[in-house]
């Protein structure tokens, strides 16, 4: 199983600013990682939806009307990505 490296709170209602590691609305250079992704190997990124759960499935409009779209673009993140060395191959012939 992939090592989980942003985890969520089953709780839908727990807010992505309520997380223990909370989610953030933009990509900003002070925002620091909240975890490494190493290269090769697997992992999973747990997120919620964009309006931070305030769109319901239950066919209602009513929750795209009475949205609050200051929270909006709710991310998961931001991620360090490892970098492995460039590697220098050598090869001869005889």
């Amino acid at each position: 199983m992939p090592e989980v490296i942003f985890e969520i709170n089953r709780d839908l209602s727990v807010s992505m600013r309520d997380q223990v590691v909370p989610g953030h609305n933009r990509w900003h250079p002070d925002i620091p990682p909240a975890a490494t992704i190493r290269p090769g190997r697997p992992y999973r990124i747990e997120c919620k939806d964009w309006t931070d759960n305030q769109i319901r499935n239950d066919d209602s409009p009513n929750d795209i009307r009475d949205m609050n779209i200051d929270p909006c673009h709710m991310l998961s993140g931001p991620f360090a990505i490892e970098v492995r060395s460039p590697v220098t191959c050598w090869s001869s012939t005889s």
